[in-house]
């Protein structure tokens, strides 16, 4: 019988700090188990390999050395570093959190026969942190009875959004939707760092900030107020702090924007949602944009309930943070929020100037942000918190329910941006704060009260 050590032999794995909540992992791979991976892999391709001239598993082996041993050892060498790791997380009771990372990203690793291979990974852990006593902690849920202005309201952005556009070649005003070029720079350079040629850019309101590229930019509502399509638009802007590409954060940054396309959305009437949903009413249509407003606003009753017991228990907690959040680690929280923003039933437009405000805060706000996603991991993990596929179709219908379009679109598109997985940590996300919930004590207040005291903590960081 095998002792379960077995495993590991051939391989040796020594652990460091690499700073707070980062570990740095060097691994070494003996010669003999090199030899005996390039072995069984040899061995594997001449039993598969059907070589003219030989019967299927006869070829020889110098022939299949000259042909595949190149390609067969760059596999070989790849594999014995993902089992490395995967050994060394296991032995040592490690689990990585994000992507591993080179410890020197411009070393080649080279596996050379008769000789032992050493590589080493870096990557984040959980922090060590203890959370607070949750029966201490009181949070409260707003009260909120929908009625005929805010059904009026919801109708009249379904009108907007069912609505006919009309193609414009100029005198652009607040909402046109316009289509171009995007090329961005950073300043001074004369070869731009980002390029596309499909970027929608929506004309905000007089006096306020507008998105483009994702970056929050003032004064766009007069820089596109004389324009017409064909022209180009040079914008200087800087770079936020918490963009997820490093080589933007704050510096300076040219946008040249030339428009290919430009339109204006004129709204539906209600008789034409009655017809298109093949509704009998517009009492129907009411009662069920009420049903709809209902669901959301119990929705946005938790989202308020998570967002102050998250609050709560972040400040409430001590731990070591990473120096410096990587581009992936950005990257990674900006996926979950445009996730969050997507359930909402926002539009594509919407979302995106929500993310670029998002790219617009502070460091500190960035960190906490993370020291949250920190707890979050922690509650999912000891709670064994899962994701099942019918928690993905259930949030797909409802956010498809939200923006208008058929289930099977929405998921399709997804996946081809790569979006499910972002989808299911989401859910995982607002599972694990939902159980930070439950433990918490909930009383209700009026919306009046709680719009005051809304106002007063706005004031109060302000004023900060």
């Amino acid at each position: 019988m095998s002792d379960d050590n077995d495993q590991y032999d051939g391989y040796d794995f020594k652990l460091e700090e690499a700073g707070p909540a980062r570990k740095r992992l060097f691994i070494t791979i003996s010669a003999d188990a090199i030899q005996g991976k390039v072995d069984a892999s040899m061995g594997t391709l001449q039993f598969q390999s059907a070589i003219p001239g030989f019967r299927k598993g006869k070829a020889p082996k110098d022939l299949l050395e000259r042909r595949f041993g190149t390609a067969v050892r760059e596999e070989t060498r790849n594999e014995l570093m993902q089992e490395g790791c995967r050994l060394a997380f296991e032995k040592l009771g490690v689990k990585p959190l994000g992507q591993l990372e080179p410890v020197d990203p411009d070393a080649e690793i080279v596996m050379e026969i008769g000789k032992s291979m050493e590589f080493g990974v870096e990557f984040e852990v959980l922090p060590d942190f203890e959370l607070p006593d949750m029966s201490t902690i009181e949070i409260q849920r707003p009260q909120l009875e929908v009625n005929d202005e805010h059904i009026d309201e919801e109708l009249e952005r379904q009108c907007m959004r069912a609505g006919t556009a009309e193609e414009l070649t100029g005198k652009f005003k607040t909402a046109d939707r316009l289509l171009g070029r995007a090329d961005l720079y950073l300043e001074d350079g004369e070869e731009p760092i980002f390029s596309h040629e499909q970027i929608l850019a929506v004309i905000p309101k007089k006096g306020e900030p507008g998105q483009l590229l994702g970056l929050m930019i003032d004064g766009m509502d007069s820089m596109f107020a004389k324009a017409s399509v064909g022209d180009t638009i040079e914008i200087s802007t800087t770079g936020p702090e918490g963009h997820e590409r490093e080589d933007v954060r704050g510096k300076d940054l040219n946008i040249k924007y030339t428009i290919f396309l430009a339109e204006r959305v004129t709204a539906c009437t209600p008789e034409d949602l009655i017809e298109r949903f093949s509704l009998a009413s517009a009492d129907v249509l009411r009662e069920q944009v009420r049903l709809a407003l209902e669901q959301q606003r119990d929705e946005e009753q938790s989202s308020v309930l998570r967002e102050q017991v998250l609050k709560a228990v972040t400040e409430a907690v001590e731990m070591e943070l990473p120096e410096n959040l990587s581009g992936q680690q950005v990257a990674s929280d900006l996926e979950q929020v445009r996730m969050e923003l997507m359930q909402q039933g926002l539009e594509a437009s919407e979302v995106e100037s929500k993310l670029a405000e998002v790219r617009d805060r502070s460091s500190e706000q960035t960190r906490s942000r993370m020291k949250t996603w920190f707890v979050l991991e922690r509650i999912a993990n000891e709670n064994d918190i899962q994701v099942s596929e019918q928690d993905i179709n259930g949030q797909i219908a409802t956010t498809a329910m939200r923006q208008g379009i058929r289930p099977d679109k929405l998921r399709a598109e997804l996946v081809k941006s790569d979006r499910i997985m972002p989808l299911a940590r989401s859910i995982r996300e607002r599972k694990a704060a939902e159980r930070l919930v439950e433990a918490a004590k909930v009383t209700d207040i009026s919306l009046d009260d709680w719009n005051e005291k809304v106002k007063k903590t706005k004031a109060q960081a302000a004023a900060s």
